[in-house]
């Protein structure tokens, strides 16, 4: 077997992902709150950035209007003046957001409980979920942690489940909603006995069944399921704040001499400047060359962080411009009047890759006449109509919304009703079809929208 070496030439074309087109695809890739922090973060990183926010409404001369102030500001006799040896601490007069844990440790404090029940009732609290609940397995853990019996356990957790929000401290929803009857003295044995086996026949709007189970008439059966609807199914959630979204519109469409133009959201957006100190330092023949060096990368940074978010600026703009084309009817009449429109036709108007118009989308939302929208939410496939143009995805899910709406709420129609309707309106769609989307809109089917009384 021979063995021969040689030199070999070939060509190939690869995309070499340097740290600028990361930090590019990145930055575009971004909502507007994410580029805020992203900003802040490189400014703490590189000592040549400075950020500025704009306030463009609003400029003031402090040291006039505190001049003017003492000027013109007039001593009360009866005005209380404050010193260190006041009693009132105004600084501990700031109120702070409670969450769960320590709105309930507060109020067993106020208990006339010995401190070992205390800092029992406290791993209690701190063992409830966000919703107030207690993991029946934590129970065992609990006592074999704190090394307690059932009885002194029971004490405590009982003295945590009368604390509020009202319900907090039961294993499953049944034991939280007849905490909840306990707490509010409501004695019904009957009432309590459906809230341990019937729940689910309440859910599936099945009265009949509970009806003859307990031999009530339907009044009598009715007047329980109204006192149980008013209960609280997850008492804790209303200190629960971690789902909280802060949404900032990138774009802004506005109606100008009865055309609609799109308008950059740059108004209080922080601005990038460089440092004036490292600029002259720069300048300076007698700087030392490792410095000039280090002030010469962390520009280049600086400049580029610029140029990514100004690419970012410039392409959100662009496919606003195309959205705002190519929906224009959605823009005039509203939301049952978009079209179906893909990211691969922005992508060809443009001259772009579909990548890039994923990127942009992504996260951006636009300020519309009829409220605040996400850019992905132009973009839908499209099912035939009849006699029309293709009908999007979105439009159907809202003519969907608005049947059910107007539904009769004692007599829900089905899906297959819908389909129907939908079908007299030109619009060719499957049950099945209805049946996703009412499902995608979160919309209960029809067994269980029905209305057994009067709200």
């Amino acid at each position: 077997m021979e063995i021969d070496y040689g030199l070999e030439l070939s060509q190939s074309q690869k995309l070499i992902m340097t740290t600028k087109l990361m930090q590019s695809l990145k930055i575009l890739n971004m909502s507007a709150v994410e580029l805020e922090n992203e900003i802040k973060k490189q400014a703490e990183e590189n000592p040549i950035i400075e950020i500025d926010t704009k306030d463009n409404d609003r400029t003031v001369d402090w040291e006039k209007y505190i001049k003017n102030m003492q000027k013109y500001t007039y001593k009360d006799k009866n005005e209380f003046a404050y010193n260190v040896d006041n009693e009132v601490d105004f600084e501990n007069m700031v109120r702070a957001n409670q969450n769960l844990y320590d709105y309930l440790k507060n109020q067993i404090r106020y208990y006339k409980i010995d401190k070992t029940q205390r800092k029992i009732c406290e791993y209690i609290i701190d063992s409830l979920d966000e919703n107030g609940y207690l993991n029946e397995q934590d129970e065992k853990l609990i006592m074999e942690k704190l090394k307690i019996d059932k009885n002194t356990y029971d004490t405590c957790k009982g003295y945590v489940q009368s604390l509020e929000p009202n319900g907090v401290g039961g294993t499953t929803l049944e034991e939280c909603l007849s905490i909840q009857l306990k707490n509010l003295n409501i004695k019904d044995n009957l009432l309590d006995q459906i809230i341990k086996e019937d729940l689910n026949n309440i859910a599936n709007k099945k009265i009949k069944p509970i009806c003859k189970k307990y031999s009530i008439n339907k009044e009598q059966c009715i007047n329980y399921i109204k006192i149980i609807k008013h209960l609280e199914p997850k008492p804790g959630k209303m200190y629960n704040t971690n789902d909280v979204q802060y949404i900032k519109p990138d774009v802004i469409i506005r109606k100008i001499n009865g055309s609609f133009i799109v308008v950059s959201n740059d108004k209080n957006d922080i601005s990038i400047n460089i440092n004036s100190f490292y600029q002259n330092m720069l300048n300076k023949e007698d700087a030392d060359e490792e410095t000039k060096k280090f002030i010469k990368e962390r520009l280049d940074s600086a400049l580029n962080l610029i140029k990514n978010i100004e690419n970012r600026k410039s392409t959100t703009i662009k496919i606003a411009k195309s959205i705002l084309k190519r929906q224009k009817e959605f823009f005039e009449k509203g939301t049952n009047y978009i079209k179906p429109m893909k990211m691969q036709e922005l992508a060809d108007e443009l001259n772009l890759h579909q990548s890039t118009i994923s990127r942009g989308v992504n996260g951006k939302y636009m300020l519309t006449p009829f409220g605040m929208f996400e850019f992905k939410y132009f973009f839908s496939k499209g099912l035939e109509t009849q006699g029309t143009k293709d009908t999007s995805a979105i439009s159907i899910k809202n003519f969907i919304k608005d049947i059910i709406r107007k539904e009769n709420k004692t007599k829900p129609l089905s899906d297959e009703k819908i389909k129907q309707l939908l079908n007299k309106n030109g619009v060719n769609i499957s049950r099945r079809t209805v049946t996703k989307y009412r499902e995608e809109l979160e919309i209960l089917p029809s067994n269980k929208r029905k209305t057994l009384f009067l709200e």
